[in-house]
């Protein structure tokens, strides 16, 4: 009986110990895997922060990029503002004016300095205005020229030959211009006429100084931009 017993305790006091080393073994295992799993979890969160702090890297890059390279085009507009202003500085003022805006350079001048009353023809003193700003534009081949006619809101007088309205006038003025600035030697594709009629007032009043304001050709320099562009990742020629 005594022996009985004591096997039946040894049995039991097996058991248990053998059950507290697979509890042991089972909680270690779990412990193991736990940790391997957060070793992973940081693994991951480190390459995920490394990632961003390059893409932060590389938007950093490309707005210092940017930055310089509209720094530069803000320079080289002015640059080339300064350099019409010296050219047509002999002309008197109240007849053209010279503006940066909108990241281009406006070249305004008054239908007097450029064309007689009801003229499609550029007068002699336009023509030296022209050929001043034709040697400036020689020493920036990289700008492009949108030339505007503008016109007041009087319609054209029935009659006049060659000219049917205000659409007429205003694109023939700005036509001819186009035609001599080329002849001057400008490359054609540089240069590009448009009219606006009167649609694009200077100045809304009604006034005969605010209607000879309007009368205007507008001889726009576009800066070349496709630098810009780069930075920004964009097709420069689907801007175009």
């Amino acid at each position: 009986m005594k022996l009985t017993f004591v096997k039946a305790s040894f049995s039991v006091l097996l058991c248990t110990t053998l059950l507290a080393s697979c509890v042991s073994s089972k909680k270690y295992e779990d412990l193991k895997a736990s940790k391997e799993a957060l070793e992973a979890e940081q693994a991951a969160s480190k390459q995920k922060v490394d990632e961003l702090t390059a893409s932060l890297k590389e938007r950093e890059q490309s707005l210092a990029d940017l930055e310089r390279r509209m720094n530069e085009q803000q320079k080289a507009l002015n640059n080339l503002k300064n350099d019409v202003n010296a050219a047509l500085q002999g002309f008197n003022q109240g007849d053209l004016s010279v503006e940066v805006r909108n990241g281009k350079v406006y070249v305004s001048m008054s239908d007097k300095l450029l064309f007689n009353t009801g003229s499609t023809k550029v007068n002699p003193g336009g023509q030296k205005a022209l050929d001043q700003l034709v040697n400036v534009l020689k020493q920036n081949n990289e700008v492009g020229v949108m030339v505007e006619g503008h016109t007041d809101d009087v319609e054209v007088l029935p009659g006049t030959k060659k000219i049917a309205d205000n659409w007429d006038l205003s694109v023939l003025r700005a036509t001819e211009i186009t035609r001599m600035l080329t002849q001057k030697g400008l490359s054609p594709d540089r240069v590009t006429p448009a009219g606006r009629a009167y649609y694009q007032p200077a100045d809304t009043g009604r006034t005969a100084a605010a209607k000879a304001k309007n009368r205007r050709t507008e001889i726009v320099l576009i800066p070349d931009l496709t630098e810009v562009y780069k930075v920004l990742g964009v097709d420069a020629q689907a801007k175009m």
